[in-house]
């Protein structure tokens, strides 16, 4: 799109200046019709008369008493006629008196006279050690951390973990600077700095 002026023709800048003045006349139509609209709405407000306080009387009602139970005598009525109706056949019952049983003879262990010197099995000792080393921890079974996999051990040495602390930072970690971070990253050279 390109927008040429010409000053030295008089008719173009007369067709100019009448669709600067009709944008003009326009804009402060719209302005007027904008505040005779706002001036003549009916908008209703509250206006905050000063009036007297009112003051208020609060009583409480004592509660009314309770209502008046008439109690009827009870009468003792006729026993009612039985109806046919099926009773269980009385089961029999045999009493035994408490007599003492045989009481059997608690549990009784055999030690030995001479208590053995413990003895540290190594063997033993490693195949349970090697058994138990590849298992999960027990205290995070059906929680949310048994699903993620144990991290590996840290079998690096210390040059080693300098050597990968030596690659150079991401620049979409955040770069210093705030506003003025992009003429920071212009004037980074070529592989120095941060990394894209």
């Amino acid at each position: 799109m390109q927008i040429a002026v010409s000053y030295d023709d008089p008719a173009s800048r007369q067709r100019s200046n009448r669709r600067v003045i009709v944008g003009v006349v326009v804009s402060l139509a719209v302005h007027a019709l904008l505040l005779l609209a706002y001036r003549n709405s009916n908008t209703n407000t509250l206006e905050a008369a000063l009036t007297e306080p009112m003051s208020i009387l609060v009583t409480i009602a004592p509660p009314a008493p309770p209502p008046e139970q008439r109690v009827e005598p009870v009468t003792p009525r006729a026993p009612a006629a039985s109806r046919t109706a099926r009773r269980a056949p009385p089961t029999a019952v045999i009493a035994v008196p408490d007599t003492p049983a045989a009481a059997p003879e608690a549990f009784v262990v055999q030690q030995s006279e001479t208590p053995a010197a413990p003895a540290f099995d190594m063997d033993a000792a490693r195949q349970v050690a090697r058994a138990n080393a590849n298992l999960r921890d027990p205290a995070k079974a059906g929680t949310a951390l048994a699903q993620f996999p144990e991290p590996a051990l840290q079998t690096e040495t210390p040059l080693a973990r300098s050597i990968a602390g030596a690659k150079r930072r991401d620049c979409k970690d955040g770069v210093p600077g705030g506003l003025l971070a992009p003429i920071f990253l212009l004037m980074d050279k070529k592989d120095s700095g941060c990394k894209w």
